[in-house]
């Protein structure tokens, strides 16, 4: 059980190198758009080719990862996503810029659909805990992407960025001599897991439970609308609306992100106790409040309401992927692209809906809509299997 700790963790560290690309382009983006000459739709277009590339397809990848043995794609993914971004450091025009980005993208798509299957099959009954150690490293990543990018960006501007292939180089290399101990270690857990696994994990007769599916989807994606436009809607509430510091709503916008990140482990610690079910649903029912409280609050109260919100919101993370992979068993691959990639990666179609009401009645406006989302989460939610329910029903049976 240790050497798999040791391979979660190692998984954890790779998602932390791949996810660190997809937060250096909110900051190149400027840069490219000077130096190439763009105009602000040719740059939003290089935006949405890696939402695209890295979110959109995942479940592509993950259909493949299930009927092939594809756990080169850990290491192969994470070098591939820093190649990306490496190239784009160099492109001449705009059409090398796009194919770089998109390169970039291809690898994130990789990875997150193998690695996450992998991290399931070495998770022991704490599944939600193994799988928080997994994602958190992602958090993590995209959060300090702002701060590799600017560090590259003074080393040497946009020629900088090939130096990101030696973390990446290395990492991929280690990823790559550790795949036999690593297939090792899966065929060695995987079996003992699912003997063990609640029958609504494993179901007798192995088939995908599509109408839950299809609804775990639809609240995850609903999720990402809400955690995308509070992450855009904080800097413009207190910038463009309030006319305040941008320094002090960067500090509010870093306290929300980083206590999400927090929140990816404690989640799914604590969803393991509770059932990943329960934890959705108290996770969304204390965002209504939250984000109705959010405008009506000043001074180091407005901290900790940001903390406790982003905690809360990002709590659900690894619940909700380990509710999908048990919702699929032998499709556990797509399950992780569904929820990983397209259903997050959706988030952009939520900001553009709060955006018009944005336009139309005012930011203010826009934030109390949002409160909105989590109140139909929750009622979407109660229609889910119950796991914590089949949890005891599993071991009543094997008493």
């Amino acid at each position: 059980m240790k050497k798999n700790k040791r391979f979660l963790y190692l998984l954890s560290l790779g998602h932390l190198m791949t996810d660190v690309n997809q937060g250096l382009l909110p900051i190149f983006l400027p840069i490219y758009k000077q130096v190439l000459g763009l105009s602000f739709t040719a740059a939003g277009l290089v935006s949405l080719i890696s939402l695209i590339s890295s979110s959109v397809i995942q479940p592509f990848f993950g259909f493949w990862s299930d009927r092939r043995a594809g756990r080169w794609l850990i290491p192969a993914g994470c070098l591939v996503a820093a190649l990306g971004m490496a190239l784009a450091g160099w492109a001449p025009n705009y059409a090398a810029l796009v194919a770089a980005v998109f390169l970039s993208g291809l690898g994130v798509a990789a990875y997150h659909p193998e690695a996450s299957k992998t991290a399931h099959y070495l998770s022991d009954r704490h599944q939600a805990t193994s799988m928080a150690v997994f994602s958190v490293g992602g958090n993590l990543g995209f959060a300090l992407g702002p701060a590799v990018a600017a560090g590259l960006l003074a080393l040497g501007g946009l020629k900088a960025s090939p130096l990101l292939l030696i973390p990446a180089g290395l990492l991929s290399l280690v990823l790559w001599t550790q795949l036999p101990s690593l297939e090792g270690a899966v065929k060695g857990s995987s079996s003992h897991k699912r003997e063990g696994a609640p029958r609504a994990e494993a179901s007798a007769a192995g088939h995908p439970n599509v109408r839950a599916m299809i609804l775990l989807l639809v609240i995850v994606i609903m999720r990402s609308w809400l955690h995308v436009g509070l992450t855009n809607y904080i800097p413009f509430y207190y910038i463009n609306y309030l006319q305040g510091d941008p320094a002090y709503s960067s500090m509010l916008l870093t306290v929300f992100l980083l206590a999400g990140a927090l929140g990816t482990l404690a989640g799914g610690r604590i969803a393991d106790r509770w059932g990943c079910k329960n934890m959705v649903l108290v996770s969304l029912a204390l965002m209504v409040p939250m984000v109705l409280l959010f405008p009506r609050t000043e001074g180091v109260w407005l901290f900790v309401l940001l903390a406790v919100g982003g905690f809360t919101l990002v709590s659900t993370f690894a619940p909700t992927i380990v509710l999908a992979q048990n919702l699929m068993p032998g499709h556990v691959g797509m399950a992780s692209g569904l929820i990983m990639g397209f259903a997050i990666g959706t988030g952009g179609i939520g900001l553009v809906i709060i955006g018009a009401v944005a336009d139309a009645l005012g930011v203010p406006a826009a934030l109390a809509s949002m409160a909105l989302i989590p109140a139909l989460g929750f009622a979407l939610t109660l229609f889910l299997p119950d796991d914590a329910r089949e949890r005891r029903l599993s071991q009543a049976l094997k008493a």
